[in-house]
């Protein structure tokens, strides 16, 4: 059924048909009541609205420090452990040097 046929139906029927065709009934009273009633929610948020911007710096700043650091920590653990790693297989290579010219 088309919205023709429908508007035709109810105004035989005499049945108040809903204003669709997308513009509002202005009505200022549901506004004003809206606007006068604030929630203690909304109110106790807007007394840290001010903070919001300065504690989300810090916060982003403290996290990419720690990341920073947490980078750079890893970085030179794994150089340390590489050394390690590289002073003991040369010394493993040094004794295995040493006792092929042994067996010769």
């Amino acid at each position: 059924m088309s919205l023709r046929q429908i508007t035709r139906l109810t105004s035989r029927l005499s049945i108040p048909v809903p204003n669709v065709s997308g513009t509002r009934a202005l009505s200022s009273t549901a506004s004003r009541l809206n606007a006068e009633k604030k929630s203690a929610y909304r109110e106790g948020l807007s007394a840290y609205g001010a903070f919001a911007r300065p504690f989300g710096k810090v916060f982003l700043g403290a996290v990419l420090t720690y990341q920073i650091i947490y980078w750079t920590w890893v970085k030179l653990e794994t150089d340390e452990t590489k050394l390690e790693k590289n002073e003991q297989v040369s010394a493993l290579e040094k004794k295995a040097r040493e006792l092929a010219a042994a067996q010769k």
